[in-house]
């Protein structure tokens, strides 16, 4: 396409445009005057109204409107209930699975520092059912962490499984309604590594 025509087809695209803007606003002006024009002849329909009649219609419009807000605050009440139910009994079916991973974690390290460390068999049936119960129970974010570490265990260093670890306990924590506020990289760590944040600041 040609410079010259560049530039017709930008005029004719600002000149609809312009049109557009102009339509919307004498439609929306129009509309503005019928509403307008509606509530006077209301005012004056009602004006000429018995003033006893006129108060009746008040009384009835008052009530009406305050059993419809009734009713919607009640539906939402009932729905916020209803999600707050329903989020307790989710985490409560949460904690098992999340918990049973916290103590393997535990035993796989208490068992390096004893003489009778857990077997790679008894570590791998653990996790494995770590993961059929996470499928079922655990968020979006800890199924997709605890993915990303299963599935990068072998490729990644010792430091950076380590920081993929700490990322699925997170994650947990945030199903288990706990905020990250105030807690930094190797927090979690720390109570199971001994000197971990100190290998976190070397690599």
């Amino acid at each position: 396409m040609t410079k010259k025509k560049e530039q017709v087809v930008g005029i004719v695209g600002l000149l609809v445009l312009f049109a557009l803007i102009g339509a919307i606003i004498y439609y929306a002006w129009q509309g503005i005057i019928a509403v307008g024009n509606w509530i006077f002849l209301l005012v004056q329909k009602i004006s000429t109204l018995d003033t006893v009649l006129v108060i009746a219609l008040i009384s009835a419009s008052i009530t009406i409107l305050g059993i419809v807000i009734n009713s919607i605050i009640s539906v939402f009440l009932k729905a916020f209930e209803y999600r707050n139910k329903a989020r307790e009994e989710m985490r409560a079916k949460m904690e098992k699975p999340y918990a049973s991973l916290v103590n393997s974690i535990f035993d796989v390290l208490m068992g390096v520092k004893s003489t009778q460390p857990m077997s790679e068999a008894e570590m791998a049936k653990r996790l494995t059912e770590f993961s059929k119960e996470v499928i079922l129970y655990g968020s979006n974010k800890v199924v997709k962490k605890w993915s990303a570490y299963r599935t990068s265990a072998a490729k990644l260093s010792s430091i950076d499984n380590l920081k993929r670890l700490e990322s699925v306990l997170y994650a947990i924590r945030k199903d288990l309604g706990f905020k990250k506020k105030g807690m930094n990289e190797g927090d979690i760590l720390s109570l199971f590594v001994n000197d971990v944040k100190d290998s976190f600041k070397k690599t």
